[in-house]
């Protein structure tokens, strides 16, 4: 059962995690290329991976959504989003992900990976990585006003980790798309 006294601190932590290898300066960022910070992305993402499955199977969870949104809250994201990104992470979504992200070869082991999910979560995926690029727009961009302040303060390889990462978002897009037209589920 989700802990509700002690979720918002875990959440917390994991933003802080995921966050912490492309959107934060550290000793190897200005080293280290994108695919390499993306595994590390994925190591923290496998850290919390029982986690974030715990939080998209409670209950609790699926009724503050409905309650926030009932109040007009989360205008981005709509019940279809929630229920297709909790359908995804539930059919083993995570696991795929993490695998990919893991992977040298990203984009084949995406498409590889994305085989074993079910039909419906196939369909969705185009249109759910699509509203994931927005969202992740949104929230580094907050992200980062909170941390620099204006846009001139953001250290140039962050910006380009952001670049990337949408560029790969984009192309994982396509890919899903195309993965659909192969496989006749369109």
């Amino acid at each position: 059962m989700l802990n509700p006294f002690t979720a918002q601190a875990k959440i917390n932590r994991i933003q802080q995690d995921v966050l912490y290898p492309l959107y934060t300066m550290h000793s190897s960022q200005e080293n280290t290329d994108h695919a390499w910070l993306l595994a590390e992305t994925g190591r923290a993402i496998a850290i919390h991976q029982g986690y974030i499955e715990k939080v998209c199977r409670s209950r609790l969870v699926a009724v503050i959504f409905k309650i926030i949104k009932l109040l007009g809250g989360a205008d981005q994201l709509t019940e279809k989003d929630f229920d297709s990104f909790t359908a995804y992470v539930n059919d083993g979504g995570i696991k795929g992900m993490v695998k990919m992200l893991l992977s040298v070869e990203k984009e084949k082991t995406f498409v590889a990976e994305l085989q074993y999910l079910p039909g419906n979560v196939q369909v969705n995926a185009p249109q759910m990585l699509e509203k994931s690029k927005s969202l992740h727009k949104d929230f580094i961009t907050g992200f980062f006003k909170e941390t620099y302040g204006t846009s001139h303060n953001i250290p140039a390889k962050l910006q380009i980790n952001f670049k990337k990462s949408d560029d790969f978002i984009e192309r994982l897009t396509l890919l899903a798309a195309e993965n659909l037209r192969r496989n006749g589920l369109t």
